[in-house]
């Protein structure tokens, strides 16, 4: 896993993301905690980092990241290793 980490912060998703809390985008440990237990999750988590996403963690999308897609899953395995923490209610 600490190759995966280090990945991360070579990628610079920590610019946007730490493990447990919001910056730009959600905490690791909250996407964790979405999809503990969703067996399409890793692939799903995978396209969204390699190809962008939008709407599922508020309005600010995030932009499809330059990285292969052996290495958007390898993120997206470390994002969901991380112990899955219940993002805060919104008010």
């Amino acid at each position: 896993m600490a190759k995966a980490k280090s990945l991360a912060e070579a990628k610079g998703c920590f610019a946007c993301h730490q493990v447990d809390a919001k910056v730009v985008g959600p905490a690791f440990a909250w996407v964790a905690y979405k999809y503990k237990g969703n067996p399409k999750a890793e692939g799903k988590l995978a396209d969204a980092i390699q190809h962008g996403i939008s709407g599922v963690w508020g309005g600010m999308p995030m932009p499809a990241q330059d990285v292969t897609p052996a290495q958007a899953k390898e993120l997206a395995s470390w994002v969901l290793a991380q112990k899955p923490i219940a993002p805060p209610k919104a008010s």
